[in-house]
């Protein structure tokens, strides 16, 4: 036992270190995270309210240029009434088609696209009560293009034209 007693040291009431830390250093740990998790979260909110913001303003792109494509051959534009063609043209190397309406009248020629205002459905001529009717929801429209009736917002899109070299040509923005 004498030996035992000459290993022993005794014991000193001394504060640990890492037990005088570690409270401090808990607290500094927690303050870091909660910081970094709000930092974070704004950082989420910036990025989200910037992107809703970004949406109200109109995106700018590019500015459609107005290109003449034929229609029809001078003699077969109608003298009188309402005469309905196809308008094929090539943007960029693909095709398209488009509709539009030939209307006669005392002043010239007007060009009306077929597509309706409301919705972009084809719109189609009836002769006998003389207006452009929509089939999708039931729109009207008078022989200028006109909204008349039922949910279009606005009138048929007037197209320019004009005849060069015996060919009526019509200008689409593309």
């Amino acid at each position: 036992m004498v030996g035992r007693d000459v290993f022993c040291r005794p014991r000193i009431d001394i504060p640990d270190p890492l037990g005088v830390l570690y409270p401090r250093m808990e607290q500094g740990r927690r303050e870091f995270i909660k910081k970094a998790l709000y930092g974070i979260f704004a950082l989420l909110g910036l990025g989200s309210l910037a992107g809703s913001l970004r949406s109200l303003w109109p995106t700018g792109g590019p500015q459609k240029t107005l290109a003449w494509f034929p229609l029809l051959a001078e003699d077969d534009v109608p003298r009188q009434g309402v005469r309905k063609a196809e308008l094929v043209y090539a943007v960029g190397g693909n095709e398209r088609k488009g509709r539009v309406f030939i209307v006669s009248s005392p002043d010239g020629f007007i060009v009306l696209s077929a597509v309706c205002s409301h919705l972009g459905c084809l719109v189609n001529y009836n002769k006998g009560k003389r207006e452009f009717q929509c089939p999708c929801h039931g729109g009207r429209y008078d022989l200028t293009g006109r909204n008349i009736a039922g949910p279009p917002p606005a009138p048929l899109t007037t197209l320019p034209h004009r005849i060069e070299n015996g060919i009526m040509i019509v200008g689409m923005k593309v």
